[in-house]
């Protein structure tokens, strides 16, 4: 069994993916990493954006308390998500990270 690699690795070994998975992995990550630019709350640090379809932004939290504020603040999100990243959703779809 081979030992797990960085995703940033992983990343640059897949570099002739031809835009597809690769080119949507990059997005999150650059989603992700961002994240403490659109707000430096301590809770934003428990969010990840897990995936985008369709003009929804699926977002796993490690805790149910992350959420609360989030929604509050869903709104402001999304238009950070747009005017930052040139994603146009529509809504969020929130959930506690999987275990």
């Amino acid at each position: 069994m081979r030992d797990p690699q960085p995703l940033s690795q992983v990343l640059n070994l897949a570099a002739h993916d031809g835009g597809g998975w690769l080119a949507r992995l990059r997005q999150l990550q650059a989603i992700n990493q961002s994240l403490p630019q659109w707000c430096a709350e301590p809770w934003v640090k428990q969010l990840r954006v897990a995936n985008l379809r369709e003009g929804v932004v699926v977002v796993y939290s490690a805790s149910a308390t992350a959420l609360v504020p989030l929604r509050h603040r869903s709104n402001a999100f999304l238009r950070w998500l747009k005017d930052y990243h040139g994603l146009d959703c529509q809504r969020l779809a929130l959930s506690v990270r999987p275990r």
